[in-house]
């Protein structure tokens, strides 16, 4: 008996009462710290004042605009994302285990970022706590024999009553989390009011609160809605009676998608099955990495203007440093294709690096002018950066064939000791070939890119930020593709077996030279960019312990994986670079936690100083996170797999397994004549 859409939405069935209490907390204590603690409710105010009584806040309309539709594009999000986590959800998993993994994966590093007051430093030590975490769970399920259903058991095919069925706890769950965090905001509101906080305008922002509490549960109705419909995009849909199906991806004959994959083993079963909706795990699936994707993306673009905002004072010093990260994203997928995809151990992967920032270097500086002789105005200079950046690139890339070319026939310890010589020997030729490279002194009055409308030097890290933004964006484009075309798949084939992948068909010496040449092809994009922020370049920037701080970010956020390999790389960067950088300072000053251990160390060591241990901590901080999270902190599904077996996958019995004689083996041994 169906139950009309209004009545499911209003007075919900009990299944989904259960559903919205588990979502809507989940969802409602993290946007409310955001909210309410950190700088959520100051945006909003500012943008209000701004748009509406102008001159009474200290940004500009510009800003106040961009800030404005980050916060309407963070709120709908989350509305939606509400609406498809409760339709998406089968009901089978408790609300304790979910809101234990929100407060360790949302609600901690929202704290740590409101404490510390650096998105960095809140990555190096969310970097300790998760693997430390994941494997206390893993370690927790094992002993209390919690192991997931096999996915065919838990397949649920949606008819059109069930369509119906999703759309309404959908609805119901944008519906309901828009209403509960509206009734929080208002009475947060009039508490502000009544004590005075909104001064002069402390009417106007209550008018606010009260539109406001009445706009968004409606807002909310139509994105819960919208949350169904990409749920329902993820749903096993029945055939059609003609032989037809709706538009998901999944559509066509149900129990033949079921056969498919009772077919493959547990392991792969589950992995082909965790993006279907129901789903155990909602947050996991693919539906759901939409939104976060869409929120990340308007994180990144706006955040220049909410860096204010968030953090106060000191916006170009902390751009600036997210835009050297940047620099070790590019070169962490870069290496990530030869020693993640192809299992190329690459340990000279500087060298490609300072070989595209001397390129851009020579190119684009007053060095130019030496060699060639040929004066060029620096206003002119500028604009060769753009097609100097793929040269650059190509440049890199053939020195990466170079590189290849000799070693087709070696592997392992033997290739890591070459390309560790190649390594060496390139900052070496750079320090000889002084007419071209200055030497020791390097080059220096590196011009900076020109585009039109933008005022570009090393003092504006903003088209700086976007500039390495872009870029990333263009790495992260073709990492994806090349994993995903026949070329990738090549890669990984050679890195499981080169034997085997010779034996069917694929050509080697094709296959490496173009692992290097991949790899390198990207570090020169990262060369060159360093040489145009740094505006100089010398030969000590390229040692061979970059190489092992890259090789360490692959390994650390996870072999063959794009997307660990990002988080690997900014966490490695974060640890590093940040954290343990700043411990003599941090030590020096008697507010930190970090002055009482330091005064009590100095009593044992008089002359101790972090920098001295800095690479024996950073060391220890890399042994412990191998230790609890060996696959990486993301690693990717091939990984993972090796890596931990699926205790209740069954292995499969053949006719070497059953006792001669048995029906079993005449069964297996039986050939048709």
């Amino acid at each position: 008996m169906s139950v009309p859409i209004h009545h499911g939405i209003l007075l919900p069935a009990h299944d989904t009462r259960q559903r919205l209490f588990k979502w809507v907390i989940a969802l409602l204590v993290p946007v409310a710290i955001f909210t309410f603690v950190w700088s959520g409710e100051e945006i909003i105010n500012n943008v209000l004042l701004g748009l509406f009584r102008p001159g009474s806040t200290r940004y500009d309309t510009g800003s106040l605009i961009q800030a404005a539709l980050f916060i309407t594009a963070f709120y709908a999000t989350i509305m939606a994302l509400a609406g498809y986590l409760v339709a998406a959800d089968s009901g089978r998993r408790g609300a304790l285990e979910l809101w234990i993994e929100v407060l360790v994966f949302a609600v901690i590093p929202l704290v740590l970022v409101i404490l510390l007051g650096d998105l960095f430093l809140c990555l190096a030590l969310c970097a300790l706590i998760w693997p430390i975490y994941l494997y206390g769970r893993r370690r927790v399920r094992k002993a209390r024999h919690i192991a997931a259903g096999l996915p065919i058991e838990n397949l649920q095919v949606i008819d059109a009553e069930g369509r119906a069925i999703f759309m309404s706890r959908a609805t119901a769950g944008g519906l309901w989390f828009a209403t509960a965090f509206a009734v929080i905001s208002f009475i947060a509101d009039l508490v502000f009011y009544l004590t005075g906080q909104f001064g002069q305008a402390g009417t106007f922002f209550l008018a606010w609160s009260a539109l406001r509490t009445l706009m968004l549960p409606i807002a909310g109705y139509f994105l819960g809605r919208l949350g169904g419909v990409i749920a329902l995009r993820y749903t096993l849909a029945p055939k059609g009676k003609n032989g037809s199906t709706n538009d998901t991806p999944y559509t066509g004959n149900s129990s033949g998608r079921r056969r498919q994959l009772a077919a493959l083993s547990t392991a792969r079963a589950r992995e082909e099955a965790k993006d279907l909706v129901p789903n155990d795990l909602p947050v996991r699936t693919k539906g759901a990495q939409r939104f976060y994707v869409f929120l990340l993306f308007a994180f990144l673009v706006f955040y220049p203007i909410l860096d204010p905002f968030l953090f106060g004072y000191g916006t170009a010093g902390r751009l600036a440093s997210y835009g050297d990260a940047g620099r070790y994203v590019i070169l962490a997928l870069g290496l990530n294709i030869v020693v993640g995809f192809a299992g190329l151990l690459d340990l000279g992967y500087v060298a490609f690096f300072a070989i595209g920032a001397y390129t851009w270097a020579m190119i684009g500086s007053p060095q130019f002018t030496v060699l060639t002789g040929i004066a060029v105005n620096p206003q002119v200079g500028s604009w060769f950066f753009w097609p100097m950046l793929l040269v650059t690139a190509l440049v890199a890339a053939l020195w990466g064939v170079m590189l290849g070319a000799p070693t087709l026939r070696l592997r392992g310890d033997y290739l890591a000791i070459v390309t560790l010589g190649f390594g060496e020997i390139v900052p070496v030729v750079f320090t000889q070939m002084a007419k071209y490279t200055n030497g020791n002194n390097g080059l220096t009055g590196i011009y900076s890119p020109a585009f039109p409308g933008v005022h570009w030097n090393v003092s504006t890290p903003i088209p700086y930020y976007y500039l390495i933004l872009g870029l990333i964006a263009f790495v992260l484009f073709v990492n994806v593709r090349l994993r995903d075309s026949r070329l990738g798949r090549a890669w990984v084939a050679m890195r499981e077996d080169e034997v085997a992948a010779a034996t069917s068909g694929i050509n080697l010496v094709r296959t490496k030279l173009l692992a290097f040449a991949a790899g390198a092809f990207f570090s020169g994009i990262a060369g060159a960019y360093y040489a145009a922020k740094l505006s100089a370049v010398t030969p000590e920037n390229f040692s061979f312990s970059d190489s092992i701080i890259y090789l360490a970010m692959v390994v650390l956020g996870g072999l063959g994986s794009i997307p660990g390999v990002v988080v690997g790389a900014l966490a490695v960067y974060a640890i590093n670079v940040l954290v343990l950088s700043q411990l003599d300072t941090l030590a020096a000053n008697p507010s930190s936690i970090v002055y009482p251990i330091f005064t009590q160390i100095t009593h044992v060591f008089p002359n101790f100083s972090f920098s001295n241990i800095r690479n024996l901590v950073f060391g220890i901080i890399l042994i412990v996170i191998m230790i609890f999270r060996p696959e990486g902190l993301i690693p990717s599904t091939r990984r993972k797999r090796e890596l931990h077996r699926v205790d209740e996958e069954r292995a499969e019995v053949g006719s070497l397994d059953a006792v001669p004689g048995s029906q079993d083996f005449e069964t297996e041994v039986h050939i048709d004549l």
